[in-house]
């Protein structure tokens, strides 16, 4: 089974919708965000998907009430520990959250965490740990999201194409919406 990771959507609900795209493409089994959704709605396309959301605050979701129900309480205070597919995973939105958890080695198959803007991918032991960067693209001017294969523990990064959305026929009233950038 993939998994498709994104952070740091920002606002930016089309290019949250087409990293949406990209995952249903890839065919992902589960959808983790780490965090920085901002307002609930830029999410919204994500809950009639039917790809099960998995994710975690970050320091710029005020409205965790509105992320909750669009996300049909998906998300969680980080860390968060969760089995997906057979693999100990730990996310969080900022690095520092991981801190305590990670100091007991070898206890997790995947690490994510977000908040910085920049793509990561290395390992420690026998773990995973990534940064899929920023699906919002504000510092980087290239938005990307990454793609874990669970089965190899094989990861990439991905940049964000930007017509898949519209080509996807997303569920809900995300076709409906105006695409800004």
């Amino acid at each position: 089974m993939k998994a498709g990771i994104l952070s740091d959507s920002h606002d930016q609900r089309s290019l949250a919708e087409d990293a949406l795209a990209l995952f249903r493409e890839e065919g992902v089994g589960v959808i983790v965000h780490l965090g920085d959704v901002c307002l609930p709605e830029t999410i919204f396309a994500f809950r009639a998907c039917g790809i099960p959301l998995i994710g975690v605050y970050g320091n710029n979701d005020y409205d965790r009430e509105g992320l909750k129900a669009v996300s049909g309480d998906a998300f969680h205070p980080g860390p968060h520990t969760q089995e997906i597919h057979g693999r100990k995973v730990l996310m969080a939105h900022s690095f520092d959250e991981l801190q305590e958890e990670i100091g007991e080695g070898g206890k997790f198959d995947l690490v994510l965490f977000g908040h910085t803007h920049r793509p990561l991918t290395m390992r420690i032991g026998r773990a995973l740990i990534m940064n899929p960067g920023e699906a919002c693209g504000f510092l980087s001017g290239k938005p990307t999201c990454a793609v874990i294969d669970l089965d190899t523990m094989e990861g990439s990064i991905r940049e964000i194409p930007t017509a898949l959305a519209e080509e996807a026929n997303l569920p809900g009233d995300a076709a409906l919406q105006p695409r800004k950038r």
